[in-house]
């Protein structure tokens, strides 16, 4: 009974104080709820647009994304930083649990079971029920302030307990021993959350005030785990309420964020002023017409593009920079949390219709972070690179602005930030500017990163133009076409190949591969067989004109994959289009520049129809930052923009009679659509400020200046509007004619060397072939570079010692191509004697990240086979998932080998793997020494292999010394692990990995 009655107050006061909340329509059209449930992987709690403070309810701590998920149902506490939309899991920073009775009931962080009927979500404003307690818990924010009001039961101690252990990544956000809660009154604690998580290096300064005096007496608690419990004795069954300020600088930034937004202790007038500002910014387009549920679907879209970047410089403009140190205000707001990747499709060109100004603080923010890290960020939150996912599409974002009118920010700095990233060595990038494609034995997921990086170096091309800088526009516009070079044209697919030409065998079109395993980024090949967004004309090209391209895109819309995905947000799927991850995107618009618009309506129709609902499923894959939300506020207003950094928007179909977007220089861009959407689904016509309009795209010139654009629906959707060649969209500036010149010149004609494993017993037989024809192979055996001179391979030839093979290819008309090489080790060393052996040793510099001495052995999970896998002689490839690699995980490796007899040793190779991606480092140091005894050892060799981040690369390195003959029957080597990602990597802090294979005896 007391229960109901809990529920009916609960009910009636939310009534009134829904009613208490003035504001505009718009605001009580979204949906906060919209995408807890699923993948969505938003949060339900009140924050700001771009707020650095997002207050929500946490319902479990295993890896929760939003630290929110609608099938829970309990409620650990509320948090004040969340993500939203996100595929992994952060924050969660600085939890609040109003309960009563004992405190062993929240031992454990299991706070309070919680039913949906009670809550309700809102822009500026959350509240729920916890049924444990009988307390009724509301929520606000302003932009740096989390606002709390709690209201117990009459004749109860009011408890909350503050949490600094809170983790809702499961198990990768760990506090450290510097974090401190301290009392400064009976009203007021200070202190700090510093963790490494997904942000390595995250700092989290707050002021907690309360309304009412705590009885606790305690001055400062220190360490790692500070969970707090504070009472308080409210009369008359007055609210407890609490106000948390955050700053990543300082507890007196935190403190002044305070004095500065929230004064007072008016939690309704903070709930108007919140709902005003969001009002204020939905406002920025207005649609009329469509359903209700459409209406609440597209604002609550809208609402969630605007929640990142998020704010992170305090009131007085103090920040934490990417240099980890704190840096003066300097005239805008610093921000932090780019997901880039996702992003930069649709979030920023968004923003730079409606939130320009907003838009060039981002940048000016990335322009700084390039200062402090020398880099532009790739995926940045909390002053931390993550360098997670591929690309580097900050150009793009800076590109897009600068060439629709932005002068807010230096061009000339944007340029050279810009260069530095199209310069750097890891992630597949020296070898992409190498063999102008990226050998997929080089580098994880390398079909997708040839292709993201054509279309970022496209975005500098552009902005070095715009600059009038030709040598840099020159150089990039070739690189943007190096996507020719990974597309095979036999299946009409970008595909993966091999240093040497060839490509890769058995070829699965079909097969999803998962971020830096395999040879695409979350997607298949097919996926990434449209993503040329800077030319598609010339995919249209490649794959056979207009028709085959239509023809080729049916299938894609219709053709049910095989191999089903293991990706959370591969979801929103008809055929092999997957809505819920970004490589999709901008699929459904391509139909335009084949002349065929109508099909691109039909499928945009379809998509916004069946994968945007107003349920707490509502979103069909993670939200990401607002990206799968922005998709659909451009998709319902009729255009999206492809190719960001070009001034086209492609059309599509509208969801509305009329939007109006109220540009950020003040005009108003209109766009109408005439006839019953449910029956008259294709454009067949349209008139821009009055006049016929045939194109099917329209360009930011046309809209910036203002105006209204009408379009007329029908059901033919063979019509010819949009169909001509004059009426597609391009996207591709004319280019002078040199520089579309072929490419792959020298490049793919390298011979290939078969082999299958790099060291030998005895003999060896050399096989060479090469995919062009006309070429003639030239090679040497002492490492020499070959010339025209050289030996010509004719046939297969053996050989019986350690040789370093090169081997070129010279072809009349073309020149000489790449080298090949390959370095073979005859070793008499035999693997399968029952004499040889390997032992696993802890050698004393073999420590753990946490300090603690390790066992010597490799990773279960990276074994290669066992034991002997260091002799096997299946040399490890550039996949590190290939199985012949061991891995040895925040540890180094000290192996020694019995060779099973005494003999003479000439050398000694060990193979070591770099992948930066995914946390695997060359070692720092490896040394060699040889003994007779097993006890007694005589160093050969200590080579030193400090990381340098200008010219590491990623790839399989040997380490090679010289014995001369000495003899030995133990041979020891030492590989020495960086240990710890280095603070500019995206795992900073974190164990980073050793990977081992083979070690080579001659």
């Amino acid at each position: 009974m007391f229960r109901h009655l809990i529920y009916l107050w609960a009910a009636a006061t939310l009534l009134v104080s829904c009613n208490q909340q003035t504001g505009g329509d718009l605001s009580d059209l979204v949906d906060p709820m919209i995408g807890t449930d699923g993948t969505g992987n938003t949060f339900p709690g009140p924050t700001m647009p771009f707020g650095m403070v997002q207050l929500s309810p946490d319902t479990y701590n295993e890896g929760c994304c939003a630290g929110y998920h609608y099938s829970n149902d309990r409620i650990l506490g509320f948090s004040h930083t969340h993500l939203s939309g996100t595929g992994c899991a952060d924050f969660g920073d600085i939890l609040l649990l109003p309960f009563t009775g004992n405190e062993a009931g929240v031992a454990g962080a299991k706070g309070s079971k919680f039913q949906h009927a009670s809550e309700k979500a809102s822009v500026g404003y959350y509240s729920v029920i916890l049924d444990d307690f009988g307390v009724k818990a509301e929520l606000t924010a302003t932009n740096r302030v989390g606002f709390h009001r709690y209201t117990f039961q009459e004749g109860q101690t009011a408890k909350i307990l503050i949490d600094l252990e809170h983790d809702i990544s499961g198990n990768g956000d760990q506090p450290l021993d510097d974090c401190f809660l301290k009392v400064i009154s009976q009203y007021e604690v200070e202190g700090l959350r510093h963790s490494r998580g997904w942000a390595p290096d995250q700092y989290v300064y707050f002021v907690a005030r309360f309304s009412e005096p705590f009885t606790e007496k305690f001055g400062e608690l220190n360490g790692s785990e500070i969970r707090q419990t504070l009472s308080f004795q409210p009369k008359n069954g007055k609210p407890v309420m609490v106000k948390v300020a955050l700053s990543a600088v300082s507890v007196d930034g935190a403190r002044n964020n305070m004095d500065e937004e929230v004064s007072g202790w008016d939690f309704d007038e903070t709930v108007r002023e919140a709902r005003h500002a969001w009002e204020k910014q939905l406002s920025k387009i207005r649609v009329e017409g469509g359903t209700a549920d459409q209406r609440k679907i597209f604002y609550t879209a809208l609402y969630h593009a605007l929640l990142t970047p998020n704010l992170y410089s305090d009131a007085d403009g103090k920040y934490r920079g990417m240099d980890h140190q704190v840096h003066e205000g300097e005239g805008f707001n610093y921000y932090h949390v780019y997901s880039l990747w996702d992003t930069y499709r649709a979030v920023h060109p968004l923003f730079n219709l409606i939130e320009k100004e907003r838009n060039t603080d981002f940048i000016r923010t990335m322009l700084k972070q390039y200062d402090q890290s020398g880099l532009l960020p790739v995926w940045e939150l909390a002053g931390c690179e993550n360098n997670c996912m591929i690309g580097y599409h900050a150009v793009s974002v800076i590109a897009d602005a600068w060439l629709k009118g932005d002068r807010g920010f230096d061009g000339n700095k944007a340029l050279e930030a810009m260069l530095a990233s199209g310069s750097q060595s890891i992630e597949g990038i020296a070898p992409y500017r190498k063999y102008q494609f990226i050998p997929r034995e080089m580098s994880t997921n390398s079909v997708s990163k040839v292709l993201e990086y054509a279309y970022d170096d496209w975005c500098i091309a552009q902005m070095g133009r715009a600059l009038g800088n030709d040598s840099v526009y020159h150089e990039y516009i070739v690189r943007s076409q190096y996507y020719r070079n990974q597309y095979d044209p036999q299946t009409g697919l970008m595909r993966p190949r091999y240093a040497d030409g060839r490509w890769l065998e058995p070829f699965d079109p079909f097969k999803v591969s998962m971020l830096d395993q395999g040879d695409y980024t979350e997607a298949n090949s097919w996926h990434y067989s449209f993503y040329v967004p800077q030319n598609i004309p010339d995919l249209i090209r490649l794959s056979g004109g207009d028709q085959a391209f239509i023809t080729k895109l049916d299938s894609f819309f219709t053709v049910q994959t095989k191999n089903r995905h293991s990706i959370s947000d591969f979801e929103g799927i008809f055929g092999q289009y997957a809505h819920g991850n970004e490589p999709s995107h901008h699929m459904p618009y391509l139909y335009n520049y084949a002349g065929a618009p109508g099909k691109s309506q039909e499928i945009l129709q379809r998509a916004m129809d069946e994968f945007y609902t107003t349920g707490p499923k509502g979103l069909c894959g993670n939200d990401d930052c607002g990206q799968l939300s922005a998709w659909y506020v451009f998709s319902a207003m009729g255009f999206y923009p492809v190719c960001p950094g070009s001034d086209e928007y492609v059309i599509g179909s509208r969801m509305f009679d009329q939007v109006t977007i109220s540009l950020s220089n003040g005009k108003t861009f209109v766009i109408k659509g005439k006839g019953e959407r449910s029956k008259e689904k294709v454009i067949v016509g349209a008139t821009l400020n009055g006049k016929e309009y045939p194109k099917s795209f329209l360009t930011y010139s046309d809209m910036i200046n203002g105006g209204e654009i009408s379009f007329s629906f029908g059901s033919d959707r063979n019509n010819s509007w949009g169909a001509a060649p004059e009426n597609r969209p391009s996207a591709l500036p004319v280019e002078p004619e040199n520089d579309l010149r072929p490419l792959g010149t020298g490049r793919l004609f390298m011979p290939s060397i078969d082999y299958n494993n790099v060291w030998f017993r005895r003999s060896m037989m050399i096989r060479m072939g090469c995919l062009s024809e006309g070429v003639e192979i030239h090679y040497t055996l002492n490492g020499a570079e070959p010339t025209i001179t050289s030996p010509v391979y004719d046939k297969p030839f053996e050989i019986e010692r350690s040789v370093k093979l090169r081997a070129k290819a010279f072809k009349p008309g073309f020149g000489e191509s790449e080298t090949a090489s390959v370095n073979f080790y005859e070793s008499s060393l035999d693997p399968n004697s029952p004499m040889t052996r390997v032992e696993y040793l802890a050698p004393p510099f073999g420590r753990n990240y946490a300090g603690k001495e390790t066992d010597g052995m490799y990773s279960p999970n990276y074994s290669a086979g066992g034991m002997m896998a260091l002799l096997d002689g299946k040399t490890g490839s550039s996949d590190y998932t290939d199985g012949r690699w061991q891995g040895f995980e925040g540890k180094d490796m000290e192996v020694i080998i019995d060779l099973g007899r005494t003999m003479p040793v000439f050398r000694i190779t060990a193979g070591f793997l770099q992948s930066l991606a995914v946390w695997i480092f060359h070692p720092v140091q490896v040394s060699f020494s040889i003994s007779m005894d097993g006890k007694d050892f005589r160093m050969m060799e200590v080579i030193d292999n400090y990381p340098d981040r200008s010219t590491m690369t990623d790839g399989v390195r040997y380490f090679s010394t010289l014995v001369l003959g000495n003899k030995a029957r133990y041979v020891k080597v030492k590989a020495q692990s960086i240990g710890l990602c280095p603070g500019w990597h995206h795992g900073a802090g974190s164990k980073a990995w050793l990977f081992a294979d083979e070690i080579i005896v001659e």
